[in-house]
């Protein structure tokens, strides 16, 4: 399906556990079929709400980091070129 690093894994581990699934995997499926039929409840939309703007802040942030490197060191590869 998808791969999470570790901090991802413990973090989506933590609001399972917090909102009481059995395991990871049931909280996962529950997630996903709620998606799918379009009945998610308020909390779900709200941590899928959460999600997006944290990819959106993380992007924002690595540009940031980014952009000082270059300030602070001169041209420097972009974090995606790094990551290849």
């Amino acid at each position: 399906m998808f791969r999470l690093t570790q901090e991802e894994y413990e973090a989506l581990r933590s609001v399972s556990t917090t909102r009481g699934a059995r395991n990871l995997s049931d909280f996962a499926r529950s997630l996903l079929l709620g998606a799918i039929e379009g009945t998610e409840d308020s909390e779900s939309q709200a941590l899928n709400d959460v999600c997006r703007a944290l990819s959106g802040l993380q992007e924002v942030v690595g540009k940031m980091v980014d952009r000082f490197e270059e300030m602070s060191h001169g041209p420097v590869l972009t974090r995606e070129a790094r990551n290849r």
